[in-house]
């Protein structure tokens, strides 16, 4: 595994240790969602919607409270 991606599943391990991201996903996964959003932003009929993408892809990786704030 490339360092960047060793060191995005050790912070995605410690999230998920204190309940703020799923625990149905892996490093792996992470680094593809994370490949996925740097693609779609090099797509430029995207570009103006990156930041609302970021947002549906850290949605599907964190747990929220109810009032849509993440748990710290």
């Amino acid at each position: 595994m490339r360092r960047s991606a060793a060191g995005g599943a050790e912070l995605l391990k410690r999230a998920q240790a204190r309940g703020l991201a799923r625990d149905d996903m892996d490093g792996n996964d992470l680094f593809a969602l994370i490949s996925a959003l740097a693609w779609l932003a090099d797509q430029p009929p995207l570009v103006p919607r990156a930041d609302h993408l970021f947002d549906i892809i850290s949605d599907a990786i964190l747990r929220r409270r109810t009032d849509g704030v993440p748990e710290n």
